[in-house]
């Protein structure tokens, strides 16, 4: 659980991936919502930060990534769970634990 409300904990991660040179594909503050260029190769994240209590936001990121290039599917349909290990699952871990630095947390 992070200390900030969603669109609060989307605008941190968006600057904390840029920061870290990791191009934001798509943003919304409104669905609390983010997504990234891919990196490290084949590699994207997305975020989302659900509401739980009043200024607090529960995290879900997910690390993906694309095997290989098939033209006659939509690429979201390659997209495979990052292994653990991995440059996407590093990275979504690296994310998270700066919001919970940055924002703080609370563990129920």
């Amino acid at each position: 659980m992070i200390n900030a409300p969603p669109a609060d904990v989307t605008r941190a991660a968006q600057a904390l991936l840029t920061a870290d040179t990791i191009g934001v594909h798509f943003v919304s503050l409104q669905d609390a919502y983010l997504e990234t260029e891919q990196f490290a190769g084949t590699h994207r994240l997305r975020l989302w930060a659900d509401p739980d209590v009043p200024g607090k936001a529960r995290v879900t990121i997910e690390a993906v990534y694309r095997p290989s290039e098939d033209p006659s599917r939509t690429p979201r349909d390659l997209e495979r769970a990052a292994p653990p290990g991995s440059a996407g699952q590093l990275r979504a871990e690296q994310l998270l634990a700066a919001l919970k630095d940055k924002l703080g947390v609370t563990t129920y």
